[in-house]
């Protein structure tokens, strides 16, 4: 009896282990692809400022709240992952110095736990948007992107996963739109 015990405790351990292990992949980052790059004779190192908003598409569900948290969270990706890009994130009005990301979520699909947890790959949990990088003053739009992040992940940890972490590796995606395009083009004058 108590060898069986012994047993149950390793194996539990050894699931809370490789649950710890694969923690970051519901938060890791999303992935990016440019729908309309920026144009050789653009560039973003001028702006000193970013303006981030969040739409959505009218036939999406989701909430004011959900929104605010996702911007929140981008805000603060922008902020962690390039902290000395911009002087200002959602600080000021718009002037010449600031650039505005405008991000439209265009599929929020929470998923679901009980599907995820009994096979990976179904309950799937998936946001999309297209960000828009444009002038403040002009609204020209200068690029676009598409970022997404999808968790399928089965088990225990699929079931227990949350909509919430996966807007973690969503909002570093989206980051990666705002600054990454903004850091590709700091040499171009």
């Amino acid at each position: 009896m108590q060898k069986q015990s012994s047993k149950l405790v390793a194996v539990s351990v050894g699931l809370f282990l490789l649950g710890l292990y694969c923690a970051g992949c519901a938060s890791s980052k999303g992935s990016v692809s440019a729908v309309a790059p920026l144009q050789t004779d653009v560039s973003l190192g001028k702006y000193e400022k970013v303006l981030i908003e969040i739409k959505n598409n009218d036939n999406i569900q989701i909430t004011a709240s959900e929104k605010e948290r996702i911007l929140m969270q981008i805000i603060a990706a922008v902020k962690r992952d390039y902290p000395t890009r911009f002087k200002g994130v959602n600080e000021g009005g718009d002037d010449p110095a600031t650039m505005r990301a405008i991000v439209n979520i265009t599929q929020y699909d929470k998923g679901n736990a009980f599907a995820r947890a009994m096979l990976a790959g179904l309950g799937q949990i998936k946001i999309n948007a297209d960000v828009s990088i444009c002038d403040s003053s002009s609204s020209e739009t200068l690029c676009r992107y598409e970022a997404s992040k999808r968790f399928a992940w089965g088990g225990i940890y699929g079931g227990s996963t949350t909509i919430e972490t996966v807007e973690e590796g969503f909002a570093k995606a989206v980051a990666d739109c705002i600054c990454g395009a903004s850091e590709a083009s700091k040499g171009k004058s």
